[in-house]
């Protein structure tokens, strides 16, 4: 398999955070998408995604080339700003046509990593949301409770506002013919003792690694090989980068990268060569 060929199969490959319907919201998996015609072997040539491009922005480049790439989906709109006057009220981001029976499909897409902390402590009352709710960004400023909300009462609702309706006009898009979904993709990282919990409500396969606080990880030194992967890459399957860390070399750049207010994400090659790859949090 050649590397773009690997690349692009690392992002049709991510699970979606769960199956079906999730509190209302119906899930699109990129399995829908059909490349069965692809030759991994042939030269594929990747969007040209702009240097320091953030992984949510990165994951909307690659999506957009899967729906140019699939053999049973066309691209009507892609990252359509609505107005009011002159000021952005909003963004669709992708509306798609089956080809076989024509149906319109408006998708909303996320591309997140969370790690589950099962200590966290909700003022929810469902039980769903409690739980839920563990689902939180790295670096704490993001959560999964959040971004439901932020889809269900803002980004979905965008599409039946009345500045959206000249939009529709213009590409002959009736609201009638139009379902809406979201292709809500996640690697998700837990506690290790948690490795065979029963998780509610999400897809296992989004489980990728686990995660340290940053004094767990002081206690855990091993003579492993440390790799510090750029954020590109963190969607990939580990591999051997140009640079190797030892214990140490992390464990001080962990340090000061959590002083900065970001969590590292690591991967670890161990003797047999397989990796693990994980998070140091505060």
């Amino acid at each position: 398999m050649n590397n773009n060929f690997a690349r692009f199969k690392a992002f049709y490959k991510t699970a979606s955070l769960w199956s079906g319907s999730l509190l209302g919201l119906q899930q699109f998996p990129l399995k829908e998408f059909d490349f069965s015609y692809l030759n991994e072997e042939e030269a594929l040539e990747l969007p040209a995604i702009p240097q320091g491009t953030v992984l949510g922005k990165r994951a909307e480049y690659f999506f957009k080339f899967c729906i140019e790439k699939c053999q049973n989906y066309d691209l009507v709109l892609s990252n359509a700003q609505i107005f009011n006057k002159k000021v952005t009220i909003g963004e669709l981001d992708y509306i798609v046509q089956e080809t076989t029976t024509g149906q319109l499909v408006h998708i909303e897409l996320v591309y997140k990593f969370y790690i589950y902390n099962p200590d966290f402590q909700s003022s929810e009352k469902d039980d769903r949301l409690i739980e839920l709710s563990k689902y939180r960004g790295p670096n704490g400023r993001d959560n999964l409770i959040r971004k439901i909300n932020h889809l269900k009462n803002h980004q979905l609702p965008l599409l039946y506002h009345t500045e959206t309706e000249a939009l529709l006009n213009s590409h002959s898009i009736s609201i009638e013919n139009i379902k809406q979904q979201v292709c809500f993709l996640a690697h998700v990282f837990i506690p290790h003792k948690f490795w065979n919990f029963k998780f509610k409500y999400i897809n296992k396969a989004c489980i990728v690694g686990y995660y340290f606080n940053i004094s767990a990880f002081a206690k855990a030194e091993t003579q492993n090989t440390y790799y510090l992967p750029e954020k590109f890459a963190w969607k990939m399957s580990p591999y051997p980068t140009a640079l190797e860390h030892t214990f140490q070399e992390v464990l001080e750049s962990a340090t000061q990268s959590l002083e900065r207010g970001f969590a590292p994400l690591v991967w670890m090659q161990l003797e047999t060569g397989k990796f693990e790859r994980f998070f140091i949090v505060k």
